[in-house]
C-alpha cells in the first residue's frame, strides 16, 4: 500500500500535528496546566507496561490481551504502517497511558482510489477526563488523515457518545449495521 504520507514523519508526534492537537483559547476546561501535562504521540512497544491495556478495557473487554499478545498486534501493525495509527496521551507525572485513539486508513476503489479515515477504540481513562484529551488525540488523527489523503473519516459510536464527537466537528450520518461473529479463530503461524 502507498504510504508516501508517512514520508516526513517524525515520531514522535510531528509539530504540525501537535499543533492540530492543540486546544483553542478558551476550550472549556482546559488548562495550560493541563496541556503541560501529557505528552501526545503514537503508541510504543513499551506502553503495555504504561496501562493501555487497562485504558482500554474502560471502553470494553480487553482482559485476553497478554503482553505477548499486544506485541505480535504491535508488530503487526508497525509492519502496516500506512494502515494504522495509534495515538496515546501519557500522563507525564505517573508516566501511565491517559488516552487513545486508532485511525486505520482504507484504500478505496470508488472516489478515485481515495483513501477513508476509521476511527476506533477511542478512549480517555476515567482519572483524565474532561481535559480535552479526547478532542487533542482525534484532531491529530483528522491531520493524520488529511495527510493520507482521506476525503473523509468515520467512527461508530453510543448513542450516548454522540455529544462528545459532535464537540469535535463530527456529524451523525447514515446508520451503523453489525454482525456478530460468534467464533473468530485466530489464524495460527
Amino acid at each position: 500500500q502507498e504510504t508516501a504520507w508517512l514520508e516526513g514523519f517524525e515520531w514522535p508526534i510531528p509539530g504540525k500535528l501537535v499543533e492540530a492537537a492543540a486546544p483553542s483559547m478558551g476550550e472549556k476546561g482546559v488548562s495550560q496546566e493541563d496541556l503541560e501535562a501529557y505528552e501526545l504521540r503514537t503508541l510504543r512497544r513499551d506502553d503495555f507496561h504504561k496501562g493501555f491495556a487497562a485504558v482500554l478495557h474502560q471502553l470494553t473487554d480487553s482482559e485476553g490481551l497478554t503482553e505477548e499478545r499486544y506485541l505480535e498486534l504491535f508488530e503487526t501493525r508497525e509492519r502496516q504502517t500506512g494502515t494504522y495509527v495509534t495515538l496515546v496521551a501519557e500522563h507525564r507525572e505517573t508516566q501511565l497511558i491517559a488516552a487513545t485513539v486508532t485511525l486505520l486508513i482504507e484504500a478505496k476503489f470508488v472516489h478515485r482510489g481515495a483513501n477513508v479515515g476509521h476511527i476506533e477504540d477511542v478512549v480517555v481513562d476515567e482519572k483524565h477526563r474532561k481535559k480535552g484529551l479526547a478532542r487533542r488525540l482525534l484532531d491529530m488523527a483528522a491531520e493524520a488523515a488529511r495527510d493520507a489523503g482521506c476525503y473523509k473519516i468515520i467512527l461508530d459510536c453510543k448513542e450516548s457518545n454522540v455529544p462528545v464527537y459532535e464537540k469535535c466537528g463530527y456529524r451523525s450520518c447514515e446508520r451503523q449495521m453489525r454482525l456478530d461473529i460468534t467464533e473468530s479463530p485466530r489464524k495460527k503461524a
